[in-house]
């Protein structure tokens, strides 16, 4: 017989048992009855991901790790920046504007007929009227000196060589001469016929050719000014070179070195030059000529230095030989008439001739204080003042008319000067 006791605790065993049952049945347990799992809030026993949001702070514009900012880095440590102010010289060879005259004769001071000494002049293109003394009008002042202008080089060191890429150029610069109001000076000196030249104020005559041949003072067919003359010159010069020297063979780099120089270059000089003058109470005459030379081609040369650790001594002669294409014109309006216009463009032989002699006095191993002069020849040179001819010839009619044309001349020039500047090495 089972004691009280046992039926209890058996009783109470069975009341668990059956509870869990139900409580399996209702979480959705397979066999139970109770609601499906997707019915319920989800109960989780696991710790959920924890996102980690880290803010970056702003990429650097410059760094030195990506290859491009790698490459101008190298290039940087290798290069050096020179810029220099220029005055310049441009040396011309003009002399007397018009027709050669012959028969001009000397005094005993050595003073020349018609140039320093006014003489005597008739108007033969109007009938051969008297106009009084006259001067033909010189050119020799028209050069263009001190000219300021800038040059900057840039340099960089290869692998066993250097490389400089260097670009000048120079101001635009006008000389000028002027003989003005010459009728009002007779006027003030009480002279009657103020159209006539005397030897205190005389007439300027720009004398021309007969035919192309050139005629005495006596019988020369000339324009006569009796108002108003002036004369211009101007002239701009640029360029830029790109030229590979060999490595500099000096030990340590101090001492004596000699390097071959080699590149290619490019020169350009444009040039004006004109005359303007009027008669009394006559229309203006105007004659006008301009020229446009592009030299370029390869070049070749040296540089020789002496390097200390204070200063630099060196000279770098190099020569480019090769094409000038040039074009000129000629135009002109004589007494108001509108004459031909004459134009001509060619390509020629032409050379660039240049010297230059430089020191530096190193402040530090980054910068540098130059001073330095050039030399420079371009041969082959199309000048507006050497081309202007100027003639007379006979119409159909049997009148005397005047005839400014162009023949081309290729002539010398001649440009040198000092140069001052900074050097900086990186």
């Amino acid at each position: 017989m089972i004691s009280p006791n046992l039926r209890s605790f058996a009783a109470a065993v069975a009341c668990l048992i059956s509870a869990q049952s139900i409580a399996n049945a209702q979480d959705g347990v397979p066999g139970g009855y109770g609601e499906p799992s997707y019915l319920r809030m989800p109960q989780h026993t696991y710790q959920a991901p924890i996102q980690d949001h880290y803010i970056r702070g702003n990429t650097e514009l410059w760094d030195e790790s990506r290859p491009i900012e790698q490459f101008v880095g190298d290039v940087a440590s290798r290069s050096w920046v020179k810029l220099e102010f220029l005055m310049w010289n441009n040396s011309s060879d003009h002399d007397r504007i018009g027709a050669p005259v012959t028969g001009l004769q000397r005094d005993s001071r050595g003073d020349l007929e018609g140039e320093t000494v006014p003489i005597p002049l008739l108007d033969n293109l109007n009938g051969g009227t008297d106009v009084g003394s006259v001067l033909f009008p010189n050119a020799t002042t028209l050069d263009n000196n001190d000219i300021p202008g800038a040059r900057g080089t840039f340099g960089l060191d290869l692998n066993g060589a250097d490389m400089e890429l260097s670009f000048f150029g120079m101001q635009q610069a006008t000389s000028s001469f002027f003989a003005q109001d010459l009728s009002a000076a007779r006027t003030r000196a009480g002279l009657a016929d103020v159209s006539l030249g005397t030897t205190a104020f005389p007439n300027i005559a720009v004398p021309l050719l007969t035919d192309g041949t050139p005629a005495a003072a006596a019988d020369v067919f000339a324009l006569i000014f009796s108002e108003s003359f002036s004369a211009n010159l101007s002239t701009q010069m640029w360029g830029s070179e790109i030229a590979f020297l060999t490595d500099n063979n000096a030990p340590g780099g101090a001492g004596a070195s000699w390097q071959w120089l080699g590149g290619f270059r490019y020169v350009n000089v444009d040039e004006a030059f004109g005359f303007q003058g009027t008669q009394v109470g006559g229309p203006t005459t105007l004659v006008r000529s301009t020229s446009i030379n592009n030299f370029y081609g390869p070049e070749v040369g040296a540089r020789m230095a002496l390097t200390s650790k204070f200063f630099t001594l060196s000279a770098t002669p190099r020569i480019m030989m090769g094409l000038n294409d040039n074009s000129s014109d000629v135009s002109s309006i004589i007494q108001g008439t509108a004459g031909a216009m004459h134009q001509q463009r060619q390509i020629d032989f032409g050379t660039v001739t240049q010297i230059n002699l430089a020191a530096e006095v190193h402040f530090s191993p980054q910068f540098s204080i130059y001073g330095g002069y050039d030399f420079m020849v371009l041969t082959g040179t199309s000048k507006p003042f050497n081309n202007v001819i100027y003639n007379s010839t006979t119409d159909a009619l049997g009148n005397r008319i005047v005839d400014i044309n162009q023949d081309v001349h290729l002539k010398n020039l001649l440009v040198n000067g000092f140069s001052l500047g900074a050097v900086f090495r990186y």
